[in-house]
């Protein structure tokens, strides 16, 4: 009996330990399963502190019945707990009402069977049972959640080996302290070594089990603060997007225009760039509002974006105005793609307009040699493009 009472008390430190570390889990970290988890350990240690109680030689008779019920509701809350916690960390599944008809059962268990039963090893073999459910329903949990990705399962795999220890543990106990007390009739006093070091052993288990699950709590922060910081860096990536297009348009804006400076900048980067610019876009506007007039640019928009690659950027620089870069190109090819693009607008229907509108524009186009020649480019652009203006510009009909 010294030998268990040692073993039990090694565990109880154990146990105790590890509630308290638990305990304070939750207020550092956010987690309903850490919650269950952090009160099944509470309950367990109680549990223990019940049993040392029983087992202990000063230990008045009238209060083993009493003691082994703390015990037993103890561990049962515990093994609870446990599942619980692990089922909700694995589907995010809370605790119910309909759990009470697995607890229930287990509760009127443990409340009447120590009456019947007032030993410790002569409730064991009946007892030890029901705990390695838990612990089995436990572990059942860890293999229903969704695979974790690109992450190693460590701590998911250190809690399953324990969880599978503690049930293989609590399943063997049954049937041989059932043999030793009523088969070979040994006492609790000169019970087998085996037995009454059991203890140390579900110590050991325990605390596995303990160190697995603090794993997998940083693990589960680690994997939403991973989530969080992907999801800011895709919002992030969405604003700059957002901050460098025309909104009526799609198309780049002024500040990616900017951006594209900066980046080529004393770079090595050779092409042909055309400055483009619709013809009577106020007058449209006056005439039949701005919504023509809007329609009007999304129209050439959508025009230059099929006439050139999707390797070439295109801006609205603002207004009427409109710029795309080819890189690699010539000033002959840009001259011919925006000679289609203006035959393409002829004929467009436009909102609040009678009939059809021939669209127009005129542009200027230049090379470049470097990133450094864009600036000076787009300047000769824009004179050759007011230059043309003039002899481009259609009257707007409807």
């Amino acid at each position: 009996m010294e030998v268990n009472l040692i073993a039990i008390s090694v565990q109880t430190v154990g146990t105790l330990l590890v509630a308290a570390l638990l305990w304070q889990l939750p207020r550092l970290i956010s987690g309903r399963f850490l919650r269950y988890w952090s009160v099944g350990w509470v309950a367990l240690a109680v549990a223990l502190l019940a049993l040392r109680a029983v087992v202990s030689p000063a230990a008045p008779p009238g209060w083993k019945p009493a003691g082994l019920v703390l015990y037993c509701a103890g561990e049962y809350l515990f093994g609870y707990l446990l599942w619980a916690g692990f089922r909700d960390y694995a589907r995010g599944v809370p605790i119910s009402r309909a759990d009470l008809r697995v607890l229930g059962p287990l509760a009127a268990f443990g409340l009447t069977t120590p009456f019947v039963f007032p030993t410790v090893s002569g409730l064991y073999p009946f007892h030890a049972p029901i705990f390695a459910l838990f612990f089995a329903l436990a572990l059942s949990e860890t293999f229903r959640g969704p695979r974790p990705t690109g992450r190693p399962l460590v701590a998911l795999n250190i809690a399953r080996v324990m969880l599978l220890a503690l049930t293989v543990l609590f399943l063997h106990y049954g049937p041989l302290v059932y043999w030793a007390v009523y088969v070979a009739g040994f006492s609790d006093a000169d019970s087998p070594l085996y037995l009454q070091l059991a203890p140390v052993y579900d110590a050991f288990a325990e605390l596995g089990l303990a160190f697995g699950m603090l794993l997998l709590a940083t693990e589960k922060v680690r994997a939403e603060l991973e989530e969080t910081n992907r999801r800011l860096a895709e919002a992030t990536a969405q604003l700059a997007i957002a901050a460098r297009t025309d909104v009526l348009t799609g198309l780049l804006n002024r500040r990616g225009f900017e951006e594209l400076l900066a980046d080529k900048a004393g770079r090595p980067f050779a092409g042909s760039l055309g400055v483009i610019d619709l013809n009577q876009l106020k007058p449209l506007n006056d005439t039949h509002g701005h919504e023509a007039g809007d329609a009007a640019l999304q129209l050439v928009a959508r025009a230059l974006r099929g006439h050139f690659r999707v390797t070439d950027p295109i801006f609205r620089m603002g207004g009427d105005e409109f710029l795309v870069v080819m890189p690699g190109g010539s000033s002959a090819d840009l001259t011919a793609r925006l000679e289609r693009i203006d035959r393409a607008l002829l004929a467009q229907r436009l909102p609040n307009v009678t009939g059809t509108v021939d669209l127009g524009i005129a542009w200027g186009v230049a090379d470049f040699a470097t990133g450094d020649e864009l600036p000076t480019a787009v300047g000769k652009a824009d004179q050759a493009m007011y230059a043309r203006k003039p002899s481009r510009e259609r009257r707007v009909g409807g």
